[in-house]
This record gives structure tokens, C-alpha cells and sequence, in this order.
């Protein structure tokens, strides 16, 4: 899906189609955040300034880049995912057996329709983790793209614990969605924490 070209990805999402949707969406906007991070430490590197901070800022260049690497495919895992939930609500129900096979397919789906955005989830924390230790190092000129970065990146957030929260509601199995969503909400309230931290820092950059 992501190989699309720009156009014909923006119209996907405006579809009447299940897929690509909210969660998609989100993964897409975390891969953005991810990479104007990403830029932001490479145009940090060789200034003056940081001198003493060059070996920080290439273990994080390295260490985002593996995590966009890592974002990248979320948007089409989660369509995947929720493509199965929407096969599975498709099934026959005419018989009692069908009725039961056709259940037990939906609360499967459900399952990894939970689990993929909250992979999307803990993968934005740990990108904002990885930038928290050179956004010191950020100069006033791109202060700008740091905070567009990590807007971004909670948006991801947002819409991936939207997803999860959602997902998490039509699951039967109550003890594993209740769990799932106590683990969203301690990564959800990390991520604003780390967001609002860049915001307050650009606050002073700009004051």
C-alpha cells in the first residue's frame, strides 16, 4: 500500500472501504514523525555546538532508522489485520455450527486487529525514547521540525490507541482486552509526556 503514489494513497484512505483506515493512517503519520526526527539529527550532526555530542547523535540516527524501518510496513500490517475482521463478520450464519465457527473467526480477528496498532503504539514511544537523548543537541533553525515531528508522531499515537481501544471493545474475552488497553494507556500517557517535553523545549527556543 505505502508503495502507492501519493494521489492514489490519499484516495485510498478517502474510499468508502474499510481498508485503509484509521489505523493505517496512523502508522503512516509515524513513519512522517519518524523521519523528520530522522532529519533533524542529521542536519544536528557536525555543528560546532555539538562536537562532544557526535557519537550520541549517530547511535540515534542509527537507532531511528531502524525504527522507521520498523513503521513502515504497520500501515499495511493493519489493513491486514482488520481485513480479516471484516472476512470473518462475512461468514455464514445460517446454521448454529456457522454461527459458532463464525464467532470464534471474528474474536480471533479482533485479536490482531488489537495487536497490530498497539505494536504501532509502543514503536512511537520508543521513537520519541531514542530522540529524547539528542534533542538537546537541536539548533533554533530546525526546532520547527522537531516539534512537526513529534505532533506527528502523537497523532500516531492517537489514532493507534483509537484502534486498540476500539478493537478492544467487541472482544468477548474481557480479561485480555482490559489488560491490552492498561498497557495502551501507560505507553499513550509516556508518549504525551516525551511530546509535551519537545513542545515545551521549542516554546523556549522561539520565545
Amino acid at each position: 500500500m505505502i508503495q502507492q503514489p501519493f494521489e492514489k494513497l490519499v484516495e485510498s484512505l478517502a474510499a468508502k472501504t474499510p481498508t485503509p483506515g484509521g489505523g493505517a493512517a496512523a502508522a503512516m503519520a509515524g513513519s512522517l514523525g519518524t523521519a523528520l526526527f530522522l532529519m533533524v539529527v542529521r542536519f544536528s550532526q557536525g555543528k560546532k555546538a555539538n562536537v562532544d555530542r557526535e557519537g550520541d547523535l549517530a547511535d540515534v540516527e542509527q537507532v531511528l532508522g531502524d525504527h522507521l524501518e520498523r513503521l513502515n510496513p504497520m500501515a499495511e500490517r493493519d489493513c491486514k489485520s482488520f481485513d480479516l475482521v471484516s472476512a470473518a463478520y462475512g461468514m455464514k450464519k445460517d446454521t448454529d455450527g456457522e454461527k459458532e465457527l463464525r464467532q470464534k473467526a471474528i474474536q480471533e480477528a479482533l485479536v490482531g486487529a488489537m495487536v497490530v496498532p498497539e505494536e504501532t503504539l509502543c514503536m512511537v514511544r520508543d521513537v520519541f525514547v531514542a530522540m529524547d537523548r539528542v534533542s538537546d543537541c537541536v539548533g533554533k533553525a530546525i526546532v520547527s521540525d522537531l516539534a512537526s515531528g513529534a505532533s506527528l508522531l502523537l497523532a500516531s499515537a492517537e489514532g493507534a490507541f483509537l484502534n486498540v481501544r476500539i478493537n478492544a471493545a467487541f472482544l468477548a474475552n474481557r480479561e485480555l482486552a482490559d489488560s491490552t488497553m492498561e498497557r495502551a494507556r501507560h505507553v499513550q500517557a509516556e508518549i504525551q509526556r516525551h511530546q509535551q517535553k519537545i513542545a515545551d523545549q521549542v516554546e523556549r527556543a522561539l520565545a
